[in-house]
């Protein structure tokens, strides 16, 4: 199989479609950088199935789609097609039969990718598998992308040992180890779900054990909740009451602490405002006095301001005076000083000039010499040159037909020994025999038929498994779901059907009676349930009315609690018409109860809120009332608020009773049909578990069968086409090789003549070449002679230029000097005659001293005065403060009281009105009084707590469950068949656990023979590369799986201890002997090299061609190169350019081609 074309459409830069021919076993991909070369490499790889962006050079997949140039707009898609010769059928797998197979991919904007083989679309996989084990793939040796040489030598262990196992071909054992543990995770999982089913039926069983002994418990509880309840209601009532005294008290107290203190706040505001205005009478004393002092304070400041500064002027004038000598006789010096170096200045300037005129003539006389040496100069160099570059041109075509004749005749050399080995091997070809070929052939194609039908067979039991424990987990989920909620229920009815027959036991009065068992109110009435609450509030202990024959004489003596009765012969209704809001519309009842319902509610109202009834009570008539949801109630002239009970109403509690057993009714039909969908659906899935089973057996050992038979088959099959196609191949390289050894021998004899005659050419130039050499030699020291002399005097006449500026600028500077001495000296004398007459005319004034001390005693009284103003303020202040705490104290004291005064008042309001609620309870409840009283030991907080315990223990309990002896003994049948389906499981377990030991066995012995091979390869091809030096593998673990695998590398005269010390190139090389050794082992179809060369110099590039060349016997190679030397060793030349801006372009040149067209030209 060999790479015949690379189609390439709309990827990189690649924009029009463009295709590639591969016509020989050396092709070299040449161009400038960056004309887009490796963008070749990237599609064979892309195509290969890479997926990562990163390893594409890119961000996002949708990189590799053409993205426009300045003139090109954005491709819609990328698209790229491998085309191979597969006419010796190397390939394996269904695709192996066609002669020619293209492999394709797409990828739109969209993110669309589809694979393409043949034309027909296939997944991603189906493009590894094809080139398993080949070394071709988007990660396999067979593509060196640049920087991937150091990879490979750089590589951790565990990656390095992934290029072994694809040359040992276990890639294929690692998939079937693959698909082999995904099948044993689902098993295992499949098990693990049939522990815990038998978990969750342990579970059941020990909580069936427990329920009997739960339903006792419940009743004592719930008895002892009951008590509990009424206790601390008792409690809490009398605690209110007793609140309700200590709140009056205090609100009694509080309200006369509040009027004595308003009291004495109205007296200390009084004081305080009589202070305030003594107190701004002060204050008007002490800021006129103040504004005195300031005034006088003033002056004082002003006069004595002026007595010292005519002191200050006195003494800088003598200063002044004294200076202004100084400086006229400094001045004076100078100007004696300058003049004397005036006069040497002007001597130095005439000396400079003449020395400036004689070096100008010298000048002018070298500049007129100069050109003619130049000239002559320039001429000699020219002819040197040109001797120069025609001596270099012959060096240059000699050395290149010397290397020609020597790779010329060393390929006629390779060529015959070459012929020889050929020739050995054709001689030595065995193929087997056809008609075995064909029988096993047959056998493996009717095993495979075979195959295919059990894995038919299999998948669709695997199919119907699933849907059976699909549909058992459904049946199973549904059947639980429904007998939890039938315990529920039954539980909540239980409990409810308790709490409404104690409601219903008759008291001690009707047990004295032939009529404990009537009927009552509250066993016969029905209401929504918004309504239920209000209707038992309204209705109170009428709701436990009996109905008793009429006539009916109650015993002596009469209840203590309260009792309620009616005539059982009532009939009929009161005919009248009832508002739309009244509260009979809300209520069903039977009689003799419904004509009683009339009397007792006419012309009660339903509100649906308080506030409603508030806004309406002036519309209500006489004896009618506005009733609320919460029971509150609303008459003409008064409003009676109800606080909410701690439990549901008889009422509500025997509506909830109604409708679970409503409920229960409906769902027992639905329970006996999911019970039997679960048997049902359990029988199904045990059935369908026998049968997977069985053909699952049945597959494995057909499987050995057909996978001996197809290994068979295919030896057979690929010894006797490698054989002939090998033999053909050995005849046409014969015939090649003889005409390539006449083509070279008639080019050898023509190079030898060429060379003979360059080299006497040569030494003729080399002769003439000498002879001008000295004659420019000569002419070169006269030249520079005169450049020295030229530069010598330009300095000379520069130095003596800048001297004599230098003077003329030091000249001006001291005559300047000299005017500005002069000024100076005007100045100091002007400045003389004004300090003496600044001096003449100072005096002083002895009358500002006499008004300064008058000015000192008067502020001196007016500061007394002022103390004893600021003393007397000052205790105004001190006493206003007093007082303004005092009533700050008292103010802070009086929202305090008033705060408390409310609070005790709405603490007195809150006391009373959860009394009346907690006796409302325990009437509602028919609790005794006296008896509660003997029994209340405890505190509210103690009965809470209890309370809370009792609750939280009965809840704790959750639902009673009557039938769980049946139960239990259905858990246990369904406990054994899980048993035994866990063992069946576990056996399946077992035998994938063999399956994958056998595959690791393969998978060992395979890696290790490879190993060693290739290490024996490594060890042969590193010195090849290197010229010397030793290389090997090593492995890293002891485990064959899973051991890393190491590289060490120690190149001719050198002891390096790791890899990382070698150089890029070193380095490069190490990984060529290691790649090469994967080719020799298990060679790929073709190679993909990416400037691998780059780090080599000239005599390691030559030993990486040779063994290229020699290993292109076996394996295409497709390379990417800017060396001349790997240029050279291609057959053909594909040359990418890039003329337009962003767009590669293809133009290929075949060199056997061009050499036919050259010679016979």
């Amino acid at each position: 199989m060999r790479l015949t074309h690379i189609k390439l459409s709309g990827f990189k830069s690649f924009t029009d479609p463009t295709t590639i021919h591969v016509p020989g076993q050396l092709v070299a991909v040449i161009g400038p950088n960056g004309c887009g070369k490796s963008n070749v490499i990237d599609a064979v790889r892309w195509v290969l199935g890479e997926a990562s962006a990163k390893q594409l050079r890119g961000e996002s997949m949708q990189d590799v789609i053409f993205n426009g140039a300045a003139t090109r707009r954005p491709a819609p898609r990328a698209s790229v097609e491998l085309v191979f010769d597969n006419s010796d059928h190397s390939l394996q797998g269904a695709w192996g039969q066609y002669a020619e197979v293209s492999i394709k991919r797409q990828l739109t904007r969209q993110g669309e990718s589809t694979y393409f083989i043949n034309n027909q679309t296939v997944r991603r996989r189906d493009i590894t598998d094809l080139f398993l084990g080949t070394g071709v793939g988007a990660r396999g040796y067979a593509v060196i992308e640049q920087g991937m040489i150091s990879r490979i030598i750089e590589a951790r262990p565990e990656e390095l040992r992934a290029y072994i196992e694809e040359a040992a071909g276990v890639s294929k054992y690692k998939e079937r180890r693959k698909e082999t543990e995904g099948r044993l995770k689902d098993t295992r999982e499949h098990l693990q779900r049939l522990g815990d089913l038998q978990n969750e039926l342990a579970r059941q069983v020990e909580k069936l054990e427990k329920q009997a002994e739960t339903a006792e418990r419940y009743k004592s509880l719930t008895a002892q909740l009951n008590q509990q309840q009424d206790l601390l209601d008792y409690a809490q009532w009398r605690q209110s009451l007793a609140a309700a005294d200590k709140a009056t008290a205090q609100h009694q107290s509080l309200q006369a602490q509040q009027d004595e203190t308003a009291a004495q706040v109205q007296a200390l505001n009084d004081e305080v405002h009589a202070l305030q205005t003594a107190e701004q009478s002060q204050q008007q004393a002490v800021h006129e006095l103040s504004n005195k002092r300031g005034v006088l304070r003033e002056q004082i400041a002003r006069l004595e301001e002026q007595i010292r500064h005519q002191q200050n002027l006195h003494q800088r004038i003598e200063r002044d005076k004294q200076a202004a000598q100084a400086q006229l006789q400094r001045i004076h010096q100078e100007q004696q000083q300058i003049r004397v170096q005036l006069e040497e200045n002007e001597l130095q300037v005439e000396e400079k000039q003449t020395e400036l005129a004689e070096w100008a003539m010298q000048v002018a006389e070298h500049e007129e010499r100069l050109p003619e040496l130049e000239e002559a100069q320039a001429t000699l160099n020219a002819a040197f040159q040109t001797q120069q570059d025609e001596a270099n041109r012959i060096r240059r075509e000699l050395a290149l037909k010397q290397q020609q004749l020597a790779h010329a005749e060393q390929t006629i050399a390779k060529h015959e020994e070459r012929k020889g080995r050929l020739k050995q091997e054709n001689q030595a070809l065995n193929l087997p025999d056809e008609a075995e070929t064909a029988a096993a052939q047959e056998a493996a194609a009717l095993l495979q038929s075979q195959q295919e039908h059990y894995e038919e067979q299999i998948i669709a039991a695997e199919e119907a498994l699933h849907a059976a424990r699909e549909a058992f987990q459904t049946a199973s989920n549904r059947f639980q779901s429904l007998k939890q909620q039938h315990i529920t229920l039954q539980a909540q009815q239980q409990a409810l059907s308790q709490i409404l027959s104690q409601q219903q036991e008759a008291a001690d009065f009707w047990q004295a009676t032939d009529h404990a068992a009537a009927p009552q109110l509250w066993q016969h009435i029905t209401a929504p349930a918004e309504w239920q609450h209000a209707l038992s509030v309204i209705l109170a202990e009428r709701l436990h009315a009996r109905a008793v024959p009429q006539g009916f004489v109650p015993p002596e003596p009469l209840p203590q609690g309260q009792a309620a009765w009616l005539s059982d012969d009532l009939s009929g209704g009161i005919k009248k018409s009832l508002p739309v809001q009244a509260l009979l519309n809300q209520i069903q009842a039977q009689p003799p109860f419904q004509t009683a319902l009339h009397y007792w509610l006419d012309g009660v109202l339903c509100a649906p809120d308080l506030s409603y009834a508030l806004a309406h009570q002036n519309d209500l008539g006489a004896h009618q009332i506005w009733l609320t949801p919460e029971g509150h109630q609303v008459d003409k002239v008064s409003v009676l608020l109800y606080a909410k009970p701690a439990q549901e109403s008889l009422i509500a509690q025997k509506a909830r009773l109604d409708g679970i057993a409503s409920e229960l009714e409906n769902l027992a039909p639905e329970l006996s049909a999911a019970e039997a969908a679960f048997k049902q659906a359990e029988a199904a899935v045990r059935s369908s578990e026998v049968q997977h089973k069985n053909l699952m057996q049945q597959q494995q050992q057909h499987t050995r069968q057909y996978s001996q038979a197809q290994q068979r088959a295919a030896e057979l099959l690929a010894r006797t086409n490698q054989g002939q196609i090998r033999r053909e191949h050995i005849e046409r390289e014969l015939a090649q090789l003889a005409e390539e050894q006449t083509v070279l021998q008639h080019t050898s004899d023509g190079l030898s003549d060429d060379i003979v005659t360059l080299q006497e050419a040569a030494a003729e130039l080399e002769h003439q070449q000498q002879t001008t050499a000295h004659s420019r030699q000569e002419q070169q020291g006269r030249l520079k002679q005169a450049q020295l002399a030229l530069l010598e005097a330009n300095r000379q006449y520069g130095l003596a230029e800048v001297a004599v500026h230098k003077l003329n600028q030091q000249k001006q500077n001291y005559r300047q000097q000299i005017a500005q001495l002069e000024q100076q000296t005007l100045d100091w004398q002007e400045r003389q005659q004004e300090l003496a007459l600044a001096y003449e005319t100072e005096f002083q004034n002895d009358e500002q001293h006499i008004k300064l001390e008058e000015l000192s005693e008067a502020v001196q009284t007016l500061d007394e005065e002022y103390i004893v103003v600021q003393e007397k303020l000052a205790q105004i202040q001190e006493q206003g403060r007093e007082q303004y705490a005092k009533v700050q104290t008292l103010q802070t004291k009086l929202p305090q009281l008033q705060a408390a005064t409310q609070t005790a008042l709405l603490q007195q309001q809150e006391a009373l009105i959860n009394a009346k609620r907690y006796h409302q309870n325990l009437t509602e409840r028919a609790a005794d009084l006296d008896a509660l009283e003997a029994l209340a030991k405890e505190s509210p907080k103690v009965l809470n707590s209890s309370i809370g315990s009792l609750s939280q223990q009965i809840e704790a309990l959750g639902a009673v469950n009557l039938a769980a002896l049946q139960e239990l003994e259905e858990a246990r049948e369904r406990d054994g068949y899980y048993r035994s389906q866990s063992e069946d499981v576990q056996a399946a377990i077992t035998l994938l656990e063999e399956a994958i030991a056998q595959i690791d066995d393969k998978t060992k012995a395979r890696f290790k023979e490879t190993f060693d091979a290739v290490n024996s390869k490594v060890q042969t091809f590193f010195p090849t590369l290197f010229g010397g030096g030793e290389a090997t593998l090593k492995m890293i673990g002891d485990d064959l799986l899973t051991a890393g695998v190491s590289i060490m590398a120690r190149p001719p005269g050198k002891k390096n201890s790791t890899i990382h010390l070698l150089s890029g190139g070193e380095k490069a090389l190490t990984a060529m002997s290691l790649v090469f050794a994967l080719f020799s082992l298990n060679p790929a179809p073709f190679c993909l090299l990416d400037e691998v060369d780059a780090p080599l110099d000239d005599a390691n590039t030559s030993r990486f061609c040779r063994l290229v060349k020699e290993m292109s016997a076996q394996t295409q190679f497709l390379y990417i190169s800017h060396n001349r030397l790997t240029m050279e060793m291609a057959e053909q030349l594909v040359g990418v350019t890039m003329q337009e801006k962003g767009v590669s372009r293809v133009v290929a040149v075949d060199i056997k081609q061009a050499l036919e067209m050259a010679e016979a030209v």
